[in-house]
């Protein structure tokens, strides 16, 4: 719109032409047009007509000449005599018979000679004239298609032509006349002169009517505009010029009014602006002083960010001391051998509380540390096949109590040892997995552990679940702090809302990318998710081919090994396939129980090993002690049991002779039990006597640490001195220097200590080796500070390395391995070792006595495996059957769903303590339906309750003709006869 001919047509003038002369001036030439043309058409119409009757007029006599006293010759005869007297040479030698024929001829067409004709002719079906008269004659007739019957406004040099073919005696003519073009170029001229005249008209009076227009509505228009321009504060009370008169008069005035409006209301805002100003000037100056207030604000938060900081080493420090005692005690209380079924639940729920709660103050100080963009990853070579199991390992007890199912794909393409942080590794992983086991309920949650497609010497991680799922607004909240994807989940599942946004941030320090995927949505499974991230392997391209693991060779050629498998997990089925895949190894899988017995009780089966599902993790399910009591009466070989550790019974295993093979799946731990499963304790005393004779130091003002240390380094035969302070460290340091004590070969320091801080004492038995010129000893910062920063500064402060609290065993050998120059061999041997000793917790696995109302192996669960505690609460709930009873029918009778709903909620309570499932789901069922609707009393509503109070009665009156003494004692009787039974065979 910025062209100058648009600008135009934006003014009052330029938008009167474009709406009101150029319309009209349209419509004046088109209407002209169809006049001309309306015209034009009725002449030649008119002429049409003429040409016609012409034809017609001559044709009687044509017809008549033609076929003059029937002389075949006539035609020939008129055509010679017309040429001859048409050429002056030859018109003296025509015979005066023939010239008088043709002046005959000539004077009788001239005698009819019509309006407007010119000439006429009659030719031959050839188009050769016959005979020609009027004036003109010699000029041609133009050429036309003697095929056709009728020549319409044919084209001549004279005129316009119009021909009819006529037939005389069997011969075709054509009868031709020219007509005069003078009239009808006449009357175009006349009508082209008329409209033109009429057009100037209209023209002249549109341009008199526009004139009038403007200078009654345009021009004030105008005046006002320039008086607009140059309009100012100075002549605001001048009144503008204008010649008008009418409505613009009226607007004048009103505008003149409301110019001195104007000026008053400007000289008041005048006025208002410099008051303005000055109460600007003074807020400025406020301002300024504000300034410099936020300015110091400013400074304060910086050391109060600073303080933060500190308070975070601090409270890292007093949280994670304690917990390291607490860790550090439950594990060496984990692994006595002497432990009851009872005592190992107490430990595996107090270490499992530890974690979550380590878990819990690590996300909060790691998310503090990532968003002042102060954490550091480290980068060692570690092993991520055992990163990856220690994982599943840590978290298999929360997936044991909700039932579900882990597996580990590792796939054989990727390389087992990697070069990155561990630690963030394994957090990554830890928080994926515990959400994944957090957010099912049913099914499992698998580990895909494979090579980046996209990316070279790249690593994915996958961990796929059968849970609810991510929908479309779930995924808005994910990877935001603080925040989950349900908002009612927190109650409900727990946490802090973290863990994925710590994951996010780390796996992009390494490199990487993290994201998820919904499974149904990505046609991956039925339901469920996936997260997945990806991170470098920190290797070469050919580095990641050549690091394979050796894997042992099972069985011979010869002699090779039979396994017979029955496990009710895919995943875990495909990892025991891909690890037996060898030519030495034939795995026969029994799809059930029925199957697996069937082929047991061949004679010659010959199978060297049978592993199967230990089912007493799942209630639900068969019951282990009858499948492991089965099988042992049919085999007597050996044989594993398949399931998490935590959820095995430990005497059950021990009494028919079976191993463990705990989920998910290790290739590790399955070799190790398939080439040698009963060399784990001598491989754990060679781990001892690497380390025998070995003289740590432990450094730590807390005695729970030093005892737990201690402890820890005595199981794996190191002599362990202590000092609870720098100061003693010291004394005990000058006294190795000078020879007045045994050399020390590793010093765990701690850094926060009273007095002397670990890294003051650190300096000083720097200083004291640079004095006396004695080689270095090994310091090992053993602290539970979480800054960012903290191992760049222990190692420039003189210290080798970095170990947080709680320290793992695992973590201890390695550290051992590091600074004492053994063989790293030792710490998978020792890793499998300790792993093969963990001890187990009992299962609830036993077997069921008269399901449908008392389930004994539910009520010893439910009783810690109190065997008396189990009793005495299922012979009060027995006792109490009658009373609740009697109030239940009360209540019926009265028709008090409130009442009802109470009574039922109280049953369903105390049936939660013991193992009456009949009873429990019988009143949970009746509870629900009281609370539906409590304020319905109708008796077409109990009606409807009915079925359901009948089935309560009916299971309280089946447990008062129960008679617990005898059942005990038959179940004792009962599993001591098949024990008897089995004895001579297992052993």
């Amino acid at each position: 719109m910025n062209h100058p001919r648009l600008k135009a047509l934006k003014s009052a003038y330029g938008q009167l032409i474009l709406l009101v002369f150029v319309p009209i001036a349209i419509l004046a030439m088109v209407g002209g047009l169809l006049v001309f043309f309306e015209v034009r058409r009725a002449v030649l119409s008119e002429q049409d007509v003429l040409a016609q009757a012409a034809l017609t007029r001559y044709e009687v006599q044509a017809r008549s000449l033609l076929a003059q006293d029937n002389n075949p010759n006539m035609t020939t005869t008129l055509m010679q005599i017309t040429q001859d007297w048409n050429d002056d040479a030859n018109r003296s030698n025509l015979h005066d018979h023939d010239a008088s024929l043709y002046v005959k001829l000539s004077n009788y067409f001239n005698q009819i000679k019509l309006q407007h004709v010119q000439r006429m002719a009659i030719m031959d079906s050839q188009a050769n004239i016959v005979l020609t008269s009027g004036s003109n004659k010699q000029a041609k007739w133009g050429d036309f298609d003697t095929t056709k019957q009728v020549v319409s406004r044919l084209a001549t040099d004279y005129g316009t032509a119009y021909g009819r073919a006529i037939q005389v005696d069997h011969q075709r003519f054509w009868l031709f006349v020219e007509m005069d073009d003078s009239p009808l170029i006449i009357t175009f001229y006349r009508v082209l002169l008329a409209l033109c005249v009429t057009g100037l008209i209209t023209i002249l009076l549109l341009l008199l009517i526009l004139n009038s227009y403007s200078k009654r509505w345009i021009a004030p228009i105008y005046e006002m505009r320039l008086y607009l321009q140059k309009l100012n504060v100075d002549n605001l009370t001048e009144p503008p010029s204008m010649r008008t008169s009418g409505e613009f008069k009226l607007i004048q005035q009103d505008f003149v009014r409301a110019l001195r409006r104007l000026n008053v209301s400007f000289q008041e805002l005048k006025q208002h602006a410099d008051e303005t100003e000055r109460d600007l000037q003074q807020a400025f100056d406020e301002m300024e002083m504000q300034n410099i207030s936020i300015r110091k604000a400013r400074d304060l938060a910086v050391s109060t960010s600073q303080a933060k900081s500190a308070f975070l080493a601090n409270i890292s420090h007093e949280l994670r001391t304690p917990l390291n005692s607490i860790d550090g005690f439950i594990n060496l209380l984990a692994r006595k051998k002497d432990l009851t079924g009872e005592q190992n639940l107490y430990v595996q729920t107090i270490k499992k509380s530890s974690a979550h709660l380590l878990a819990l103050v690590n996300d909060v100080l790691d998310f503090s540390k990532i968003e002042a963009g102060k954490l550091v990853l480290d980068s060692h070579e570690y092993d991520l096949y055992a990163t990856i199991y220690d994982v599943v390992d840590m978290l298999s007890p929360t997936a044991l109590e909700k039932h579900l199912r882990l597996a580990v794909l590792f796939y054989n393409d990727v390389p087992t040892h990697a070069i990155g942080d561990s630690l963030r590794v394994k957090q990554i992983l830890t928080n994926l997995v515990g959400n994944a086991i957090k957010f099912t309920d049913t099914g499992g949650v698998v580990v895909k552990v494979s090579l980046s497609d996209d990316k070279p010497n790249f690593l994915k991680i996958a961990v796929e679940d059968t849970g609810k799922g991510v929908s479309e607004s779930d995924k808005e909240q994910l990877f935001k702090s603080f925040s989950q994807g349900d908002l009612s989940v927190t109650r409900r599942y727990g946490g802090t809302g973290l863990g994925l946004v710590i994951s996010k941030q780390l796996t992009a320090l390494m490199g990487g990318d993290i994201g998820f995927f919904d499974n149904q949505s990505e046609n991956a499974a039925k339901n469920g998710a996936t997260f997945w991230f990806e991170m470098p392997t920190g290797l070469k391209t050919a580095e990641v081919t050549e690091i394979q693991e050796v894997v042992p060779t099972l069985g011979t050629k010869e002699r090779p090994l039979s396994v017979l498998v029955w496990i009710n997990h895919l995943p875990a089925v495909q990892v025991l396939k891909a690890s037996l895949s060898q030519d030495n190894v034939h795995v026969f899988f029994a799809i059930g129980l029925a199957d697996l017995l069937e082929q047991l009780d061949h004679k010659e089966h010959g199978f060297d090993w049978v592993i199967v599902d230990n089912f007493g993790q799942d209630a639900a399910q068969d019951d282990i002690r009858a499948i492991l009591r089965q099988i042992r009466l049919r085999y007597q070989g050996p044989l594993a049991a398949y399931g998490y550790q935590v959820g095995m019974d430990n005497m059950l295993l021990e009494r028919y002779k079976t191993h463990a093979l705990y989920e998910p799946l290790d290739r590790r731990q399955l070799y190790a039990m398939l080439c040698n499963h009963g060399d784990a304790y001598a491989k754990s005393k060679s781990v001892e006597l690497k380390f025998k004779g070995t003289r740590v130091l432990a450094v730590d003002d807390h005695l729970p640490n030093l005892l737990v240390l201690e402890a820890l380094l005595c199981e794996l035969g190191v002599e362990v001195i202590q000092a609870s302070n720098g100061f003693d460290a010291i004394e005990m340091m000058s006294q190795v220097v000078t020879n007045s004590l045994k050399p020390i070969d590793l010093i765990f320091m701690d850094i926060q200590m009273p007095r002397m801080s670990g890294l003051e004492a650190t300096q000083q038995i720097r200083k004291l080796e640079q004095t006396h010129k004695a080689k270095p000893t090994p310091i090992i910062a053993l602290t539970a500070h979480g800054l960012a920063d903290e191992k760049d500064r222990l190692v420039a402060a003189g210290l080798d390395d970095y170990v947080g609290k709680p320290i793992g065993h695992l973590q201890l050998m390695q550290t051992l391995e590091r600074w004492l120059h053994h063989d790293v061999t030792g710490v998978d041997v020792m890793s499998k070792a300790v792993s093969m000793l963990k001890p187990v917790a009992m299962s609830d696995a036993t077997s069921v006595v008269n399901a449908a109302d008392i389930d004994w192996a539910d009520a010893l669960q439910r009783a810690a495996n109190k065997v008396d505690l189990a009793e005495t609460l299922l012979q009060t709930i027995i006792d109490t059957a009658e009373s609740e009873k009697q109030l239940l029918e009360r209540a019926w009778a009265d028709r008090n769903r409130a009442e009802l709903a109470q009574i039922a909620h109280r049953m369903v309570g105390g049936s939660r303590y013991t193992g009456v499932p009949r009873l429990r789901h019988a009143a949970q069922d009746f509870e629900e339906q009281c609370r539906a609707d409590v304020s319905q009393v109708s008796a077409s509503h109990f009606i409807s309750m009915r079925p359901s109070y009948r089935m309560l009665i009916d299971a309280l009156d089946a447990l008062q003709a129960i008679d617990l003494n005898e059942y005990l004692q038959s179940s004792s009787h009962h599993d001591t006869a098949d024990e008897n039974a089995i004895t001579w065979k297992v052993m």
